[in-house]
């Protein structure tokens, strides 16, 4: 503890100009937790921003006193997976990392005597203002670092299951078509992350779960880009919904149901993308039956989602698949495998089973594929839990 004070101490002693303060998960860099198909959690990284860290080293040259304030719990920390660590391996400087177990940073960031505050957490900047109103000597500006990030010409969208094993698609605000939940992935972002990220925001879910089904290149209004689809399940069942989604400005309406009540609900009136993935599943109908907890084999079954981006026709016509795309391991908390820029790290053969049931009947066939993501000039190896990464 008197180790904790003087270190304190010293780093509030060597401010030397203004101080400017940055939160640390989903405003330095990215991350959400995923779930396994079997249960396992585990923190899955999303890539960084890009114009945080230059904004970091900017305020570090420029003679300001920066510190890193997370509401982490210093108990969870680890060597690993700790936010110095990561800062390290990123090679990004700052002059302290601060704590507060779960609590509010507010009080932190007055006693640190912090003039500017960038944080992803609306609430956290609601209770800053607040805040200042309490303490006028509080001189702070908040800022989201969200505003800071522009979106690159590629999208991620997909498949939200519900547990009650129905279909979530959105409708539009602006087109009023039918579409799959997701949007643009923003600059230094992972597919991955921005599929979660995007349902967050337009439906206030969160999904768990994500898996990669296939990348194609789809062209709307005369401009091509590339579309990842990916799959991810809620714990809310059909019933549930209404009390739990939020739909923003993007989205006015939602449907769910199950495959044949969506694809009637849709007829003549969806997007690319919603077709594309309904499509994957009229040609993959593994992956909402693996799901389903009708065999003592449940769990085995639920592997059989792993292998489905690897299919060489996904009933997607006329449209382009792009070769060897590679996706990211779900890293731990602390993101051990994150490499630097510009490296790569090398593939990882891994058996995939791959499951179907069939009346009484049941087949199980054996493949190796190579999985790895590379995405937004980071990499990370696939672990077996997440398969094959789709590229032909």
């Amino acid at each position: 503890m008197k180790r904790i004070f003087e270190n304190f101490k010293k780093s509030l002693d060597n401010r030397n100009g203004d101080v400017v303060t940055f939160d640390f998960d989903n405003t330095i860099v990215k991350s959400f937790l995923n779930k396994t198909a079997d249960g396992e959690e585990r923190y899955q990284f999303g890539g960084i921003n890009k114009e945080i860290v230059k904004r970091i080293k900017s305020f570090k040259q420029s003679g300001k006193t920066v510190f890193v304030v997370t509401s982490r719990d210093t108990h969870m920390e680890d060597t690993e997976s700790s936010v110095k660590s990561i800062l390290s391996r990123l090679k990004i400087d700052v002059d302290a990392v601060f704590y507060t177990n779960g609590e509010l940073k507010a009080r932190k960031l007055y006693e640190l005597g912090s003039t500017l505050h960038y944080d992803d957490d609306p609430k956290e900047r609601e209770a800053i203002e607040a805040y200042k109103k309490l303490h006028k000597d509080f001189k702070i500006i908040v800022k989201d670092p969200e505003e800071l990030i522009k979106d690159i010409g590629e999208i991620s969208k997909g498949v939200v299951l519900t547990s009650d094993f129905k279909i979530l698609i959105a409708q539009r605000s602006d087109s009023h078509e039918w579409d799959a939940p997701g949007g643009h992935i923003q600059d230094g972002e992972e597919a991955p992350f921005a599929f979660w990220r995007e349902i967050k925001e337009e439906l206030g879910l969160e999904v768990k779960e994500v898996q990669y089904l296939d990348t194609l290149e789809t062209t709307w209004k005369g401009i091509t880009k590339e579309s990842h689809y990916f799959f991810g399940r809620i714990d809310y069942s059909s019933d549930e919904l209404e009390g739990v989604i939020n739909l923003q400005w993007e989205v006015s309406d939602y449907f769910c149901g199950e495959h044949e009540e969506v694809m009637r609900k849709i007829a003549g009136n969806a997007t690319k993308n919603l077709e594309n993935v309904m499509q994957m599943l009229q040609t993959q109908q593994e992956l909402l039956e693996s799901y389903q907890p009708h065999s003592k084999n449940h769990r085995t079954k639920k592997r059989t989602l792993v292998g489905l981006g690897g299919s060489k026709t996904t009933g997607a016509k006329g449209l382009k698949r792009v070769k060897n795309f590679k996706r990211s391991k779900s890293a731990p908390a602390g993101f051990g495998a994150l490499e630097e820029d510009g490296t790569q790290s090398p593939s990882k053969k891994i058996k995939i089973f791959i499951s179907s049931t069939k009346g009484d009947k049941k087949s199980k066939t054996k493949k190796d594929t190579e999985s790895c993501w590379s995405h937004s000039g980071n990499s990370f190896d696939s672990g077996d839990d997440f398969g094959d990464g789709g590229g032909e």
